[in-house]
C-alpha cells in the first residue's frame, strides 16, 4: 500500500476543507492508504527551540511526513492567503531537514465565495516549489461556494463535482506513479468511478463492466445490495477492489456494513480484519 498524507488547513472541527479531503480520499484507487496528518496540536514554529530540545509534536509530525509517498492538501482562503496553522505546518516540516522534499501533491482550495480560494491556492503552490514538491498542474481545483456542496450526511451529490474531483485524483495518481517508479505514464487499469450509492468500472465505450452498489439505511448503517463484475474482467480481483473501496467509504464516514449480496457475504466470512465493520442488521 502506497501512503498519501492527508492535510486540512482549517482546525474546525466542521470545517469544509476537512469535508472535501474527506470526499477526495474517498475517490483514491484502493492500492492507496490514505493517512490524515492532525496539524491542529503543532506548536508555532521557533527556531530557538529546534536547536535546543526536541519538541515532541514536531517530530512525530515530520516522521509522518518522512513516511508518506505523496500528499493531498486542502485549504479554505483566509485573507486571500492560507491559514496560519497550514503555514506553520509547511515550515515546520522543512526543518531541520526538509522533510517534503521529492514527492508529488495535489492542492486543493476551498471558499463559499465564488473565487475559490484562488489565493491561498496560488500561496501554497508558491511555498511547495522552495520545499521541492510537485504539485498537480491540471486541473486546478478552486472550489468556490462550498457551503452549498454537501448534504445533510456531509457527502457531495453533485455529479459533475464528483467528477472534476475524479480528474483531479486521477491526474494526481499518475503523477505520484512517476515519483514511485519513474515511469512517464501510471501503469493502466481499468479506472474506478464513483457517485452517491455506487462504485463503478465502464469501458472506453461507457458500457457497463462492473459495479458494486451500496444504499443507505439510516442509522449510521449502508447496505451493500449489489457486485457485478462482466466476464472480461474476471479473475482480475475486480469485486474485492470495489468491496474495498465500500469499506473506506464506510471507514471515512464512521459506518457499519449490512453485506446482502452474496459476493459481499463471502468477503465478510474470508476477512476478519474487517469484521468489526459488518452487521446482519
Amino acid at each position: 500500500m502506497t501512503q498519501i498524507g492527508i492535510i486540512a488547513g482549517s482546525l474546525r472541527k466542521a470545517a469544509y476543507s476537512k469535508k472535501v479531503a474527506t470526499e477526495l480520499t474517498n475517490l483514491l484507487p484502493v492500492q492507496f492508504e490514505p493517512v490524515f496528518i492532525d496539524i491542529s496540536q503543532l506548536p508555532l514554529y521557533n527556531a530557538d527551540l529546534d536547536e535546543s530540545v526536541a519538541v515532541p509534536a514536531w517530530e512525530t509530525y515530520r516522521r509522518q511526513l518522512d513516511n508518506v509517498a505523496g500528499f493531498i492538501i486542502v485549504t479554505p482562503e483566509y485573507n486571500r492567503g492560507t491559514t496560519g496553522a497550514l503555514k506553520n505546518a509547511l515550515d515546520i516540516g522543512s526543518k531541520r531537514h526538509n522533510h517534503w522534499k521529492h514527492k508529488p501533491a495535489l492542492v486543493v482550495s476551498t471558499s463559499p465565495e465564488a473565487t475559490g480560494g484562488f489565493g491561498a491556492n496560488q500561496q501554497i503552490r508558491q511555498s511547495l516549489v522552495t520545499l521541492n514538491v510537485t504539485p498537480v498542474q491540471r486541473p486546478e481545483i478552486y472550489l468556490g461556494h462550498v457551503d452549498h456542496l454537501f448534504d445533510d450526511q456531509n457527502l457531495i451529490t453533485n455529479p459533475d463535482t464528483i467528477a472534476f474531483l475524479q480528474t483531479a485524483i486521477n491526474a494526481f495518481v499518475k503523477l505520484q506513479a512517476k515519483f514511485q517508479i519513474g515511469e512517464t505514464e501510471a501503469p493502466t487499469s481499468p479506472l474506478t468511478r464513483y457517485e452517491p450509492g455506487r462504485f463503478y468500472i465502464n469501458d472506453e465505450t461507457g458500457q457497463l463492466l462492473a459495479e458494486i452498489i451500496f444504499r443507505d439505511q439510516q442509522n449510521k448503517r449502508i447496505k451493500i445490495t449489489d457486485t457485478r463484475v462482466n466476464e472480461l474482467l474476471r479473475g482480475q480481483g475486480i469485486a474485492k477492489q470495489l468491496t474495498l473501496r465500500v469499506i473506506r467509504f464506510a471507514q471515512l464516514h464512521q459506518l457499519t456494513i449490512i453485506p446482502e449480496c452474496t459476493y459481499a457475504q463471502r468477503f465478510a466470512d474470508k476477512h476478519p480484519e474487517y469484521q468489526h465493520l459488518f452487521t446482519t442488521n
